[in-house]
């Protein structure tokens, strides 16, 4: 049995029961799979590895570089209260559609690439005769454009002529562009700077930590 176009994430597994996991059940999730650190009310960290470039940043450039490089030079990924039952929601829904998909004979699922410094994880990879087409499942946080650019680097990556983006109740089909991998040039210039990229700062959670360490 083979699965020839990707389905909606709610078509395929149950999204109904999501709204249960609230903040603390999020939050003794993540401590779970790795120690979390409490840095202001609002605001955790946790450990993370930014020796390598990978599509998953995108959504970190694109909501401010500066923030970007603090965590680089801090070694940690930063993420609020209410980012962490997302997280957590999207993480369920992940292991839920990967599941599913993964009965199929021409499916491979947590697909890991590497290409010098650039490395990333697919989601799922179907792959069609010599063909291996990437499908990034979509449960929000970050922007669609986001969303796009990190499937083209995979398309890139994989070689090959588009992928698809899934969504709860939707499915996007993506064609291939290489000038996405521009944004991967931008991301390793702002971590390359001795001192932190000059932004407009607006309302974030994050910029009482950020004033003060800069």
């Amino acid at each position: 049995m083979e699965l020839l176009l990707p389905k909606p994430i709610c078509s395929l597994v149950n999204c109904d029961d999501l709204e249960k996991v609230d903040v603390d059940t999020a939050l003794g999730e993540l401590g779970k799979e790795r120690p979390i650190f409490k840095l202001l009310p609002e605001v955790y960290a946790y450990r993370y590895d930014f020796r390598h470039i990978s599509p998953s940043v995108i959504n970190d450039f694109e909501f401010c570089p500066r923030l970007l490089w603090l965590q680089y030079k801090l070694g940690l990924k930063l993420f609020t209260r209410d980012s962490a039952v997302s997280i957590i929601r999207g993480k369920l829904l992940h292991e839920r559609y990967e599941r599913a998909v993964a009965a199929f004979d021409n499916v491979i699922t947590e697909f890991k690439l590497e290409i010098g410094e650039l490395v990333g994880v697919v989601d799922v990879v179907i792959k069609k005769g010599r063909e291996y087409i990437p499908v990034e499942v979509k449960s929000g946080l970050a922007s669609r454009e986001a969303h796009k650019r990190q499937l083209q680097i995979y398309i890139y990556m994989l070689k090959s002529r588009h992928g698809y983006l899934v969504y709860r109740n939707r499915v996007e089909r993506v064609e291939r562009d290489d000038s996405a991998l521009e944004v991967l040039r931008q991301i390793k210039s702002v971590l390359e700077m001795d001192k932190p990229p000059k932004v407009e700062c607006r309302r974030c959670p994050f910029k009482p930590l950020c004033r003060n360490i800069m």
